[in-house]
């Protein structure tokens, strides 16, 4: 596996980066570093000046990143010109990376920065898995996995997804379901998929929780009070996953809530 953490050299990227090594040491994956910059000049003269400086000051973070590999694992750097957006959406198009992990911006984290964020843009345009790490997150404090289920249209290739980006760690799985009302065919939705998760993974530990809440926000924050060590997994099922932040659909709102990890697999 191959990682792609982009940075930009702040302590929430530092964060991001520690927990893109704990989850590469779990892997037996790789990582890259990924410095974007966008540099502003008055004077065409002043270009290379500041460009040879914005990348010496770069490259100099990065080293020490680099240096700091205690664990054996590969771990190198790329500064590139341009959004960060645009520089990871190049990276994923040309097949180098297999997961993202970025930091996410402010101390309420996911919560009210996620929307306009460069997190926002690369979960939006990626193609492959992207976790997001609140500022104050530690894969150290992780004890569990939640994968937030709305049982409609589960997608048999992402929980497939999900337990092979997971099953290292050894934690126990919690599939959640926030019932807003009492339906017959979402309960039996339920029973099918916690039968099928327990007869195609015996290895893997499930439980499959319900919190009876009629509003969606509030089921999720009651079950955030009482796991603050969880590692959040959300299923995206087709296109319009990034519409839903807009459309405030039950799904994505999970990720206004969250100041745990956030894994987006699609």
């Amino acid at each position: 596996m191959k990682i792609l953490v982009p940075t930009d050299l702040s302590d929430n990227a530092k964060n991001a980066i520690n927990f893109a090594k704990a989850y590469a040491k779990f892997n037996d994956a790789s990582i890259t570093l990924l410095y974007a910059y966008y540099a502003v000049y008055d004077f065409a003269a002043q270009a290379q000046e500041i460009i040879t400086a914005i990348e010496k000051d770069a490259s100099k973070a990065l080293k020490m990143e680099v240096n700091d590999n205690k664990e054996g694992f590969q771990i190198d750097y790329k500064i590139v010109q341009g959004t960060v957006a645009t520089a990871v959406s190049a990276a994923i198009m040309e097949g180098e990376y297999d997961m993202i992990i970025m930091g996410t911006q402010g101390a309420s984290g996911i919560k009210k920065n996620l929307i306009g964020s460069n997190t926002a843009t690369v979960i939006k345009e990626s193609e492959v898995p992207v976790i997001a790490v609140p500022k104050g997150s530690s894969f150290s404090t992780v004890v569990d996995i939640t994968v937030a289920v709305e049982l409609t249209k589960e997608d048999e290739k992402l929980f497939k997804k999900l337990v092979r980006l997971t099953e290292s760690f050894n934690f126990p799985y919690s599939v959640l379901h926030i019932e807003s009302e009492e339906s017959f065919d979402k309960a039996i939705s339920f029973k099918g998929l916690e039968s099928y998760l327990k007869e195609t993974y015996p290895d893997c530990s499930f439980e499959f929780i319900k919190v009876k809440e009629k509003n969606f926000d509030r089921g999720i924050d009651l079950y955030l009070k009482d796991h603050p060590n969880t590692f959040m997994v959300m299923l995206s099922k087709d296109k319009t996953f990034f519409e839903f932040l807009f459309n405030k659909s039950h799904s994505m709102e999970l990720a206004y809530h969250t100041h745990v990890p956030l894994l987006v697999i699609k």
